[in-house]
């Protein structure tokens, strides 16, 4: 774990730009998925992930939350192919 990053908790509870601010310099990008109007970037992040809501049309980040359910995982999953792994 990274010293001095803050629980999600913590997190959440950060202003929009602290918490930007630790995805930038803290977090791991996992992977991006993408409807008509988001691209939303999963991170991971001192035992919690985090989600970056990113709007394409207005060219700004909507939203980030954290959370430790890795439930949050699974609208990702379906976008992973086993045979690009495998291979």
């Amino acid at each position: 774990m990274i010293k001095d990053v803050p629980s999600v908790e913590q997190f959440n509870s950060l202003s929009f730009d602290e918490q930007a601010w630790h995805v930038w310099h803290h977090a791991t990008f996992m992977i991006v998925r993408q409807n008509l109007q988001y691209r939303v970037n999963l991170y991971y992040m001192n035992g919690f992930y985090i989600q970056l809501w990113y709007h394409v049309k207005k060219n700004r980040i909507n939203k980030i939350g954290a959370t430790y359910s890795t439930s949050v995982m699974n609208p990702y999953l379906r976008l992973i192919e086993l045979k690009d792994i495998i291979s």
